[in-house]
């Protein structure tokens, strides 16, 4: 006979009470999102014709009698209205009964849909994690897994020893970084500050030379080294101006506009607007006189283009370097992740003339009959064939900065020439109650439940359609590396444009001040959401994981202040000073720089230029590219 044994461990019971209460609050939460768009519940709907039938009928029949005859019906008309009652009211109940038979189905479906979606969101982000490490190759593909570990605020110590192996290639520091974390775990920050002061003469030089390959995760580790790990409450910063090239990628059909990492992030947003994310948006508004009126909405226009512009450069440009790490055989390695715009357009000028390079020497040795050689030809010339079409497309996109910013000038111009004759208390930014004059507007990016069902049961047709589940993707681990790659990539990138699709009729993420408040928002860390939960499960988390993100507008409204005084030159007056400090929690020290530059400057807006950064000298796609192209395309028989 066997006895249980004494020491064997239960389950414990608040962990239970843990998952029993998430599955609760996910149902609750599918349930209602679920009611918003199909039906009324099933007893409003018969006291609502029992109501109607019964009492209201009879009280105006009763009503109208005795207004039309002066009397009181007889017992005869008594019999008549109680018997059109009866019948009217089983016929009601009777037709409601099939509706309710019919749409409950329906009803069932649509839940159906939202956890399906609410299931396989979490899943496809982790899929699409691993196509991104899976689309690089060598010391990439360990920095950016490191990266991606280094993100996770619950990583263990271990995590992070093991992340720190993989960017600096020393086991010592990884170990003395891995001890920093159990010290912080604990709160021995004195601890830290000893160790810190002892090892940064050995950990700085190694950090300053990963910095140049991958700052964001050079970052990461350093701010792991001091002591300090990500949080959940800033939430994780989004990678800029990913539904710019979402939109490219859809206006252009060309899916190598779009990254593998803004696919992650649209999926990120999808999941956070399902669980309830509100990201809050600030603007201008003005109204008031006509002809100020034009003239802004004319600035705030030109504003938007401009800033739409210098956004598609860069984009452009990081598409470009993201292509290029993704092919074998490149000079370009890393994601193109922090790198700054210059470097960017050197390391993707240098992986092109190289692969011009080898395209003319393959198509040598395949004119003295390495026929062999054919196929890697072919390659590399289709490769370079993509990266010049994608390099036209940022020479185009930063010529076009230089157009808006001459517009932009002249609408700053037609501005000034209007407000110099008015007085500065009809341009200045009005804090009190009322609607008139120049003023700050809030709004706020979210979908309420109905919008939030709409979009799922959208997502959720077009998941059954091309077969895109966990399942699916269990079939996908059994293939051929290259076969997994291109269908995985393939995929996602258009379950990308889909939610695009999907969102856009709800939060307008084409409008410039929504994809501008987006990318000032960070992003909720879904990273304790793991695949084998279930869909109740996954929702209340999803939720809970959103409200931890605080809402954080300091940002935006120093942006907004930088406007104010550089676009629309208005003076920051201490009362506007006060209020974005206290609203907004904009910084006092870049709130009275901007005060003084306007004080100093006011009248001087002409000549002056607008851009954030200046944009590189980019230039025409080079002459040997197209030789190298030419050469290999003969040799295949291509005109």
């Amino acid at each position: 006979m066997l006895l249980p044994l004494p020491f064997q461990r239960k389950a414990s019971p608040a962990q239970e009470t843990s998952q029993v209460r998430l599955e609760r609050e996910g149902r609750n939460e599918i349930r209602r999102i679920t009611a918003a768009v199909e039906k009324v519940p099933w007893s409003v709907s018969l006291m609502q014709i029992l109501w109607t039938a019964g009492p209201v009928t009879l009280l105006g029949a009763w009503g109208g009698y005795l207004l039309g005859y002066g009397k009181a019906p007889t017992t005869e008309n008594y019999v008549f209205f109680i018997s059109y009652t009866v019948i009217t009211g089983a016929a009601g109940i009777l037709a409601n009964l099939g509706y309710h038979l019919t749409q409950g189905r329906k009803a069932e479906k649509t839940s159906g849909q939202i956890e399906q979606v609410i299931k396989t969101l979490p899943e496809l982000l982790l899929v699409t994690r691993d196509l991104i490490v899976e689309s690089l190759e060598g010391d990439a593909r360990r920095r950016e897994a490191a990266a991606m570990l280094l993100r996770k605020h619950d990583l263990s110590p271990e995590g992070v020893e093991l992340a720190a192996i993989e960017l600096l290639d020393d086991r010592d520091s990884a170990r003395l970084i891995g001890q920093i974390d159990v010290y912080r775990r604990v709160g021995l920050h004195a601890r830290i500050r000893d160790l810190v002061t002892q090892y940064r003469d050995t950990l700085e030089p190694q950090l300053n030379a990963l910095y140049d390959t991958a700052p964001i995760a050079t970052h990461l580790l350093r701010e792991r080294f001091e002591g300090r790990a990500p949080d959940l409450h800033q939430g994780v910063p989004r990678d800029e101006n990913f539904i710019e090239r979402v939109m490219a990628a859809i206006e252009q059909d060309n899916d190598l506009l779009m990254t593998l990492q803004d696919v992650e992030e649209m999926l990120i947003l999808a999941f956070e607007l399902i669980s309830g994310r509100k990201i809050p948006v600030l603007s201008f508004e003005y109204r008031g006189r006509w002809r100020l009126a034009q003239a802004f909405d004319n600035l705030e226009e030109a504003r938007a283009r401009q800033r739409i512009a210098q956004a598609t450069g860069l984009s452009r440009l990081k598409a470009l370097n993201v292509y290029l790490a993704e092919q074998s055989g490149t000079l370009v390695e890393d994601s193109a992740s922090g790198l700054r715009a210059e470097l960017l357009l050197e390391r993707s000028v240098k992986a092109m003339d190289a692969l011009a390079e080898q395209i003319v020497h393959l198509a040598q040795a395949v004119e003295v009959g390495q026929e062999e050689r054919k196929r890697a030809l072919r390659t590399k010339s289709d490769i370079l064939a993509n990266a010049i079409q994608l390099y036209k497309s940022v020479s185009s996109a930063y010529e076009q900065v230089g157009r808006s910013h001459a517009q932009l000038i002249k609408s700053v111009d037609r501005w000034e020439h209007i407000t110099a004759s008015l007085s500065d208390d009809t341009t200045r930014l009005r804090l009190g109650p009322g609607r008139r004059g120049l003023r700050i507007r809030e709004s706020t990016i979210a979908l309420d439940d109905e919008a939030k069902a709409r979009v799922c049961k959208h997502l959720a047709r077009y998941l059954n359609q091309t077969g895109i589940t966990p399942r699916h993707h269990e079939a996908w681990r059994g293939a051929h590396r290259e076969t997994q790659l291109s269908v995985g990539v393939d995929a996602s990138k258009r379950l990308a444009i889909e939610i695009f699709l999907a969102l856009e009729p709800h939060v307008g993420l084409s409008q410039p001040a929504t994809q501008r408040a987006i990318n000032n928002s960070n992003a909720a860390d879904f990273g304790q959401i793991e695949p084998n939960l279930s869909a109740a499960a996954k929702a209340a988390l999803g939720a809970s994981m959103v409200r931890e993100v605080d809402t954080e507008l300091s940002r935006a409204a120093e942006s907004l202040a930088l406007a104010l005084v550089r676009h629309y030159r208005v003076e920051l007056d201490p009362a506007a000073i006060e209020f974005l400090k206290r609203q907004y929690g904009a910084r006092d020290s870049t709130l009275q720089m901007l005060s003084n530059i306007n004080l100093t400057g006011r009248g001087d807006a002409r000549n002056v230029s607008f851009l954030s950064h200046r944009p590189p000298a980019v230039g025409t796609p080079h002459r040997d590219w197209y030789r190298a192209l030419v050469r290999a395309r003969r040799l295949f028989g291509r005109r």
